[in-house]
């Protein structure tokens, strides 16, 4: 399916989905067409960006990783002293 929408020259893919397959098939083919992806997992460890700062090449999204974005998550919000 990757390669199918790369021949077809889309704008971007967006890749959705907890295990990150459509991602990683999609990284596979282009690298080119921008790749934006929403996964449940940490995203370097699953192959497809090399650092959160900094993801590199065409691929970028959302992960729903609590564990290594959490305390800056918690480090934006405002004038927050006591949070449960």
């Amino acid at each position: 399916m990757a390669a199918s929408l790369v021949r077809r020259q889309v704008s971007v893919i967006v890749a959705s989905g907890g295990d990150a397959a459509v991602a990683r098939a999609a990284k596979q083919v282009t690298t080119t067409i921008p790749i934006v992806f929403v996964v449940a997992g940490d995203p370097v460890r699953l192959g497809l960006v090399v650092a959160l700062n900094r993801p590199g090449g065409n691929v970028t999204g959302i992960s729903l990783l609590l564990s290594e974005s959490g305390g800056k998550r918690l480090e934006l919000l405002p004038k927050a002293t006591t949070i449960g």
